[in-house]
């Protein structure tokens, strides 16, 4: 990936950059960040974007280890001064020293995060103002014109870029969509004749409508497997087990008496409550688990959930080389992939 050079003139930089091509939409915005720390000489900058939980920051760059700032700031904009950008009609929001500044002296974002000098940036989407384009410092910074015109610049470029890159999204979930509409009215083999729990022809169908998001926003996935020979109270537990499962979650029938449990966007501290429920209505049952990474090898090669699914079928029987297994409370084994150089996917290693 090219490495951009601190520039006399900041739009010269931007022009620099703005000629390459990028292979993703997700490398432009990296570079994009990691140009305005250099050019400013600022500890962080990122993109905070709008969520169904407030704002996110959805990619972030640079980082103070002195002040700590890099690790606050990554965990909640809504506490920086990012709302007020939005708040602001569309303006620009520029705080050269908030802790000398009566109107900010008082905000969290200066008296819990540490942020002094403060320039956020809207970012527009053809119809609404979707998230903020911010430079932070711990330091007071006076900006100046020049500052403000690369900011300003570089958030119409980006707001252009996920604009596009979220039409494509809305674009693939409506093909997706009725790609799976199409697939049960033409497939009678969606649902397991034995318990009729969705089978793997549905989990496949399933996998090519999430796993592409999955990927996207970079989420974990936990999965969970184990055996359960037919017996005539198999299926009432197996319905008790359904009814207790959040609405995004899937329990799919593998045959051959095996079944799998899916919990999307949720990593291995999130799963305990569920499986403490699951082992509570099936008993002491020996189950293998682990976690679907997009960001590891070879999750992150394979359209489908099969590879995790094998990790987790063989954790319980036998031990898996490459990956670290461990036991929670002698009933379910967990194999976990590890996060070695070879196996994490390129580009990942700031995330």
């Amino acid at each position: 990936m090219p490495e951009f050079k601190l520039e006399d003139h900041h739009l010269q930089a931007l022009g620099s950059m703005g000629s390459t091509c990028f292979a993703h939409p997700e490398d432009l915005l990296d570079q994009g960040l990691n140009l305005l720390v250099r050019q400013l000489g600022v500890e962080w900058a990122t993109v905070a974007s709008r969520t169904g939980k407030g704002l996110e920051n959805l990619w972030f760059a640079g980082g103070s280890a002195q002040a700590g700032i890099g690790v606050r700031l990554s965990r909640d904009p809504n506490r920086n001064f990012c709302p007020q950008v939005l708040e602001g009609v569309g303006a620009t929001l520029a705080i050269a020293d908030a802790a000398q500044d009566p109107h900010w002296a008082k905000h969290p974002g200066w008296r819990e995060l540490g942020v002094r000098a403060y320039l956020g940036v809207p970012l527009r989407y053809t119809t609404q103002t979707m998230g903020v384009l911010s430079v932070q410092d711990s330091a007071p910074r006076a900006w100046q014109g020049p500052d403000i015109a690369l900011v300003e610049a570089m958030a119409a470029l980006f707001g252009k870029t996920m604009e596009v890159e979220a039409l494509k999204v809305k674009l693939w979930q409506a093909q997706e969509a009725l790609d799976l509409s199409s697939a049960v009215l033409e497939d009678h083999a969606m649902e397991s004749l034995d318990s009729g729990l969705p089978s793997r022809r549905y989990l496949e169908l399933w996998c090519k409508s999430n796993l592409r998001s999955a990927r996207r926003r970079r989420e974990l996935i936990t999965l969970v497997t184990w055996a359960m020979p037919a017996t005539p109270d198999r299926n009432r537990l197996l319905g008790r087990l359904s009814g207790s499962l959040r609405g995004v979650d899937l329990l799919v029938d593998l045959g051959r008496d095996q079944f799998l449990l899916v919990f999307p966007r949720t990593p291995r501290a999130g799963a305990d409550t569920a499986l403490a429920r699951l082992r509570r209505i099936l008993g002491p049952v020996p189950m293998g688990a682990t976690l679907w990474n997009p960001l590891l090898r070879p999750d992150c090669d394979d359209p489908t959930l099969q590879p995790a699914i094998r990790r987790a079928q063989r954790a319980v029987p036998e031990g898996l080389e490459g990956c670290q297994r461990e036991a929670d409370d002698g009933e379910v084994v967990w194999s976990l992939l590890e996060s070695s150089r070879e196996n994490l996917l390129d580009g990942a290693g700031q995330w």
